[in-house]
């Protein structure tokens, strides 16, 4: 339990709560980190901005809602979609592949743009992405957690 009066709190949080399929407390705490300065929830914005809420958002993104770990080599996702979106869409660098990850209501659609393929494994499943090469997935984000 916390009162969540760092800025560290929110973000790491909403990951666990993502990863424990608390799809609605995951998008609370979201909120909370991405909005923290925005709408000046520690009155100290004049002070400057939280650069590791900022982070935090980020990491929640795709290490929260993505489902993003690295294991045994390879990058693994566990995706979920929030109901409040119809998708997101980020950019990671994994082994000199360069992937433009985008998850919405169709599945997960991966485009390596860089030098080397990558192994990536979805909900349990590996996926060789060549350099230049795409992988569109259909897959149910419902209860995917």
């Amino acid at each position: 339990m916390t009162v969540h009066e760092s800025s560290l709190s929110p973000c790491v949080h909403a990951i666990i709560a993502a990863k424990l399929g608390k799809e609605d407390k995951a998008y609370e705490f979201y909120l909370r980190t991405s909005r923290l300065d925005l709408d000046d929830y520690n009155n100290d914005t004049e002070d400057g901005l939280h650069i590791t809420s900022m982070a935090g958002t980020w990491m929640t993104i795709v290490e929260g809602f993505a489902g993003m770990r690295v294991r045994d080599g390879k990058v693994h996702f566990q995706p979920i979609l929030p109901s409040q979106w119809t998708s997101y869409c980020f950019r990671i660098t994994f082994r000199g592949a360069d992937l433009q990850v985008t998850i919405n209501r169709a599945g997960v659609q991966i485009t390596n743009s860089g030098q080397h393929s990558a192994d990536v494994v979805i909900a349990h499943t590996v996926h060789r992405i060549a350099s230049s090469g795409k992988l569109d997935l259909a897959y149910s984000l419902e209860n995917s957690a």
